[in-house]
C-alpha cells in the first residue's frame, strides 16, 4: 500500500520541465538532487547503518534534547520525498528522523522481504541512536510497520500515529474491491507500475485531485521512485495480509488515526474499523485522498503537532 506524497514532486516536475530542453537526461533525478540539497541546507544529515545483511539509510536533523518524531513512508518514493513537508514543519521543535524502508530509496537488504524485517529495521535505528519516548508516524504500508512496532516494542514509544492505513481492519474482500475500483488485476499491479499509463492510474486513485502530467514524464519515475526493487516489493505486498492477526487489539500508548476523507485506497469506513480495534482518536480530513500529508499538509501538520504536544505535556 502506499504513502505516495508525490504531488509536490509532480508540481515541481511540471514547472521545471524545461530542464529536458537543456540537456537534462532525467528531470526526476534533477528534482531528487534538489530535494537532497534542501534537506542538507535545513540541517539534516544522511546516515547509513551497514551490516552484512542490510544497508539502512535515514535522514536525521540531530536536534538533541528535543522530542523525537520518526516518520515511516509506504509504497512509492522514499523517506525524504514522502515526508518533505513534515520535515520542514517539525525540524525546529523536534528531532526528526526519516528512514528509507528496506528495498526503497537508498536502503537495501538480502533478507526475505517481510513486514517483520521492516519493523526490525526501525528498531536498529532506535538502538543505534539510543532513542526512547518516540512519536512514531506511519502512512499506508508504513502504518502497518508502525503498528507492528507498537505491538512488538511498545517500551520505545510515547505515541503512535497511523495515517490512511487499516491494519487488521483490512479484509480480503476489501482488497478485491479496491482492485476492481481502480482497474488493477492485483495489489501488486496497482502499486508496482511498469509503464507511464500505470503510474497515471496510480496517481488517479492516490490523489483526490491528481496532478496533470504527461505519460512520458510519468515514465521517468519508474525505476527511480517507483518499482526500484519490483520483485522484493511484490513479495512485501504478498506477505502483508498474513500479519493481520497479530497486529490486532488495543495499543498501550496514546494513538491518533489520520485519514483523507476521499481516500480510494482505504475507505473511511476502514478508519472507523481500525479505531474500534486499536482505540485512539480518529480525525478525518476533507479534500484529501490517500496522499493526505501532501494534499492537506497544513491540516495534517496541525493535527499531528497538537497530538504530539498534548502527549508531551
Amino acid at each position: 500500500m502506499n504513502q505516495f506524497r508525490l504531488k509536490g514532486l509532480f508540481k515541481t516536475l511540471y514547472l521545471v520541465a524545461f530542464f529536458s530542453l537543456i540537456g537534462c537526461k532525467n528531470i526526476v533525478q534533477s528534482y531528487d538532487s534538489r530535494l537532497v540539497d534542501q534537506f542538507l541546507s535545513d540541517g539534516y544529515i544522511g546516515k547509513t547503518i551497514n551490516s552484512s545483511k542490510e544497508n539502512i539509510h535515514y535522514f536525521d536533523n540531530q536536534n538533541e534534547d528535543k522530542p523525537i518524531v520518526i516518520f515511516v513512508h509506504g509504497f512509492g518514493g522514499d523517506g525524504k520525498l514522502s515526508w518533505r513537508n513534515q520535515a520542514k514543519e517539525f525540524q525546529a521543535d523536534y528531532r526528526v528522523i526519516i528512514p528509507d524502508l528496506l528495498w526503497f530509496g537508498q536502503s537495501s537488504s538480502s533478507q526475505k522481504p517481510a513486514l517483520d524485517a521492516q519493523i526490525e529495521m526501525i528498531k536498529k535505528i532506535v538502538e543505534t541512536e539510543k532513542l526512547s519516548k518516540i512519536h512514531l508516524v506511519g502512512i499506508s504500508y508504513g502504518g502497518f510497520i508502525s503498528l507492528g512496532f507498537a505491538y512488538k516494542y511498545p517500551k520505545y514509544l510515547s505515541s503512535l500515529t497511523i495515517v490512511d492505513s487499516p491494519g487488521a481492519a483490512m479484509s480480503n474482500e476489501e482488497i478485491t474491491e479496491f482492485c476492481k475500483r481502480v482497474g488493477a488485476d492485483s495489489v501488486q499491479d496497482a502499486f508496482i507500475p511498469e509503464t507511464g499509463e500505470e503510474v497515471k492510474r496510480m496517481m488517479n486513485f492516490v490523489f483526490h485531485r491528481p496532478p496533470p502530467l504527461t505519460t512520458s514524464l510519468l515514465e521517468k519515475t519508474i525505476g527511480f521512485y517507483f518499482s526500484v526493487n519490483p520483485k522484493e516489493q511484490a513479495k512485501l505486498l504478498d506477505e502483508l495480509p498474513s500479519n493481520r492477526e497479530w497486529i490486532r487489539g488495543k495499543v498501550s500508548m496514546p494513538t491518533l488515526i489520520l485519514w483523507g476523507k476521499e481516500d480510494q485506497v482505504f475507505l473511511v469506513e476502514e478508519a472507523r474499523q481500525l479505531q474500534e480495534i486499536i482505540g485512539g482518536k480518529l480525525v478525518v480530513i476533507d479534500n484529501a485522498g490517500h496522499a493526505l500529508p501532501e494534499e492537506q499538509p497544513k491540516h495534517f501538520n496541525e493535527n499531528l503537532r497538537a497530538f504530539v504536544e498534548q502527549t508531551e505535556n
